[in-house]
């Protein structure tokens, strides 16, 4: 009964992450924000489920991948009313893509805290670049055989496809690292760091929605990058994850409702645009918050060695300290008499004992 415990607690662990993947999948799949641009089979401008099922694989293993394909196939099926062979198509690049760009993240040592600026260029080459352009490659392949979209267009849809994917690993995987991180971390809460980082992310939401939704002229979108310097800087990627998600939130919603300064050219354009913005943010933001967490790190193992080399050199010196010398030289500087009784009566002794001492010290008789 013992040896079957652990086995049974795998198989149950292993359906909880092919449960949450598909849920987590399709909840990431049905937003509004998924709303295509331009002609139809066109990618969305970010697309979130692919930073999902990349997350998933890196939080559970690759026990976790019936999950993806099971949420890409009910994805595509229900919510874009695909043919299930079209389905099953795009099931599969989401799981190849998914799991090629785990297995090559793995071989890079990519660790899923992103506290090095090598995860962060692991995440952005081996998961946004080589692992959605796979992805994006069968999806596009799938969507032309099945006569959704000319064979002619297969390049400019395999280039929007893997932006979109991309740009949904850049801010949806690091999120959800982060997000996984803060709830297994047992620290005191600061209350006045929780306060700025509340006041923080509620500026940077008003502030994006002002100058992308409100604007028209995009000179304002500078705006948002010192909040994200900022989030970066004090919150390192705890601040900076959130706080792009935001701004790509914002993006997207204002783009697809033709609000905004990428909303005044043609649907291709702005599309392009946008990824561009979104894409900018992305990568400054995080490349900073992975640097300040590099840094903040050295800094703590520098201290530590420091102070582990000062704890050596002070045992060092108590062993070498020159009052702490051979037990025969103290002995002869300051005897110690093995029987407490002759330090109180040190000249106790009988009168033969005395004459015989006396006499050594008066040397022996002339003849």
């Amino acid at each position: 009964m013992a040896k079957g415990q652990p086995s049974r607690r795998r198989h149950v662990e292993t359906v909880l992450a092919i449960v949450v993947t598909t849920a987590a999948y399709l909840l990431a799949a049905q937003p509004g924000l998924l709303k295509e641009l331009g002609e139809p089979g066109m990618a969305s401008l970010v697309w979130p489920a692919s930073g999902v099922a990349l997350a998933a694989i890196l939080i559970f293993g690759l026990k976790a991948w019936p999950g993806v394909a099971l949420g890409a196939f009910a994805a595509t099926w229900a919510a874009f009313n695909r043919p299930p062979l079209v389905a099953l198509g795009i099931a599969v690049e989401a799981t190849v893509g998914a799991v090629l760009a785990y297995v090559l993240l793995r071989r890079a040592g990519f660790k899923n805290d992103l506290g090095r600026v090598r995860d962060a260029v692991a995440l952005v080459v081996c998961g946004a670049g080589v692992g959605m352009v796979t992805d994006a490659a069968i999806r596009s392949g799938v969507l032309v055989l099945a006569g959704i979209a000319p064979a002619r267009e297969y390049g400019a849809l395999m280039l929007h496809s893997w932006l979109g994917s991309g740009l949904g690993v850049l801010v949806v995987t690091p999120f959800l690292l982060v997000l996984r991180r803060i709830s297994l971390r047992r620290t005191p809460l600061d209350v006045w760091r929780l306060v700025e980082a509340v006041g923080l992310f509620v500026c940077t939401l008003g502030v994006s929605w002002w100058v992308i939704a409100g604007g028209k002229s995009g000179n304002e979108l500078f705006l948002v990058f010192p909040l994200l310097i900022w989030a970066a800087w004090r919150f390192q990627l705890e601040g900076a994850a959130p706080c792009v998600v935001v701004v790509s939130f914002v993006t997207v919603s204002a783009t697809v409702r033709g609000l905004g300064p990428f909303s005044g050219t043609d649907p291709q354009t702005a599309l392009i645009h946008a990824q561009t913005f979104v894409a900018a943010t992305t990568l400054a933001t995080l490349f900073l918050a992975v640097a300040v967490t590099e840094r903040n790190d050295a800094r703590d193992e520098l201290d530590r060695t420091a102070r582990e080399l000062v704890r050596a050199v002070n045992i060092l010196g108590e062993r070498l300290r020159p009052d702490k010398a051979s037990s025969a030289e103290r002995v002869q500087a300051t005897p110690q008499p093995l029987n407490p009784r002759i330090r109180q009566r040190p000249y106790s002794t009988d009168d033969d004992t005395r004459a015989v001492r006396t006499e050594r010290i008066q040397g022996p008789p002339d003849d």
